[in-house]
C-alpha cells in the first residue's frame, strides 16, 4: 500500500472520530438546551421521556443511532421523540469536522478545538432563543470566556511554535467586538424605541393627541375627562413596556463573535443575518393570518448565529475577495 493511500485512510478514520466526538458533544448540548432555561442540573438528573417521565436507558441514549433504531419513538410509551435532538447532534458533529478541516493544526494550532467549543455555545443559544426568545446569561458568558481564553492561549508557545494562531489579529478582533454590537446597541436601544414612539405606536399617538387637547381645553369638566384618558393610556404604555430592536443577548453574541472572529467575519455575519432574517420575516408575514400581530416579532438570535457560523469559515476570505474586486 502506497503512502498516499495510507494517509488518505488515516484522514478518513480521523475525521470519522472527530465527527463521533462532535456528535457526543451534541448530545450534551441537547441537555443544555432543555435544562439550563429551567434551572435544572446538567449532571444529577437522568434523561427521561418528556411524555411519560420514564427514565431513558443508557442503550437508548446513543447519539443519532438510538433515535433511528427507535424510529423516533419512546420505548416505554411510544410517544414521538422530536427529530431535533438528532439534528443538533449531527449538526455539532459536522461543525466539528469543518473546524478541523478549515483550520488545520500545523497552521492554526489548537484554534480549531477552541472554535468548535465556541460554536457549541452558539448552537445552545440558537435553539434556546428559538424556544423561549431568550438567551441564557450563563451560556452568553461562556462564549465570551471562550473568546478571551483563545486570545490568552495565543501568547503561549511550545517548542517555539505558537499554541494558537488566529485568522485575525487582536486589533481586528477588538474592533470586531465593538463594531457590529455597538451599531446594534444604538439601533436597538435608541433608534428603534424613538421611531416606534413617533411613528408606529398608536398608544403614543393617542397620548400626544390627548395631551394637545388637554393643553387647549378650557372647560374644567372636559379637562378632568381628558386627564383620566391620559392616565389610562400612560398605564397601558407602561404595562406594555418599551420596544427594542434587539435584545441584549443578540448584542452580546455579536460582541463575543467579533472578539473570536475579527471585524471582517463579524461584518460578513451581520450581512448574512440581515439577509436571512429579512427573507424569513417576509415568508412569516405572508403565511400568517392578517390579524396575527405575533408575526411581526421573532427571535433574531438564530440568524445572527447562522451568520457567525458561516463567517467563521468563509467570512475573511469573502470580505477580502470583495475588497479586492472593488479595488480592481
Amino acid at each position: 500500500m502506497d503512502p498516499e493511500t495510507i494517509i488518505a485512510i488515516f484522514n478518513v478514520i480521523f475525521y470519522v472520530f472527530v465527527f463521533l466526538f462532535g456528535v457526543t458533544i451534541g448530545s450534551f448540548l441537547n441537555v443544555c438546551i432543555l435544562r439550563i432555561p429551567k434551572g435544572e442540573s446538567l449532571i444529577t438528573n437522568n434523561s427521561h421521556c418528556m411524555s411519560c417521565n420514564t427514565e431513558i436507558k443508557r442503550y437508548d441514549l446513543i447519539p443519532i443511532i438510538s433515535w433511528c433504531l427507535l424510529r423516533g419513538k419512546c420505548r416505554a410509551c411510544g410517544a414521538k421523540i422530536s427529530p431535533r435532538y438528532t439534528i443538533v447532534e449531527a449538526l455539532t458533529g459536522i461543525m466539528f469536522v469543518i473546524c478541523f478541516a478549515v483550520f488545520p493544526y500545523d497552521t492554526y494550532g489548537i484554534y480549531f478545538a477552541l472554535l468548535a467549543l465556541f460554536m457549541s455555545g452558539l448552537i445552545v443559544l440558537a435553539f434556546q432563543d428559538l424556544d423561549t426568545q431568550e438567551m441564557c446569561v450563563s451560556v452568553l458568558i461562556y462564549t465570551g470566556i471562550m473568546a478571551i481564553l483563545t486570545h490568552i492561549l495565543t501568547l503561549i508557545r511550545i517548542d517555539g511554535s505558537q499554541l494558537v494562531t488566529m485568522p485575525a489579529t487582536l486589533k481586528e478582533c477588538l474592533i470586531g467586538m465593538v463594531s457590529v454590537s455597538g451599531v446594534m446597541l444604538i439601533i436597538g436601544f435608541v433608534i428603534t424605541p424613538v421611531f416606534y414612539i413617533l411613528f408606529i405606536s398608536q398608544d403614543h399617538k393617542d397620548l400626544r393627541r390627548l395631551s394637545r387637547a388637554l393643553k387647549n381645553e378650557k372647560d374644567a369638566k372636559e379637562t378632568k375627562k381628558l386627564t383620566k384618558k391620559i392616565e389610562k393610556v400612560k398605564t397601558k404604555i407602561k404595562n406594555n413596556g418599551p420596544v427594542f430592536g434587539f435584545g441584549m443577548g443578540d448584542i452580546v453574541v455579536m460582541a463575543a463573535g467579533g472578539l473570536m472572529l475579527g471585524i471582517k467575519a463579524t461584518v460578513f455575519a451581520a450581512v448574512i443575518a440581515v439577509m436571512t432574517g429579512a427573507v424569513y420575516a417576509v415568508i412569516r408575514k405572508a403565511t400568517a393570518d392578517e390579524e396575527d400581530d405575533s408575526s411581526n416579532a421573532f427571535a433574531f438570535g438564530p440568524f445572527l448565529i447562522i451568520g457567525l457560523a458561516i463567517a467563521a469559515y468563509v467570512g475573511n476570505a469573502a470580505v477580502d475577495g470583495y475588497i479586492n474586486t472593488m479595488i480592481k
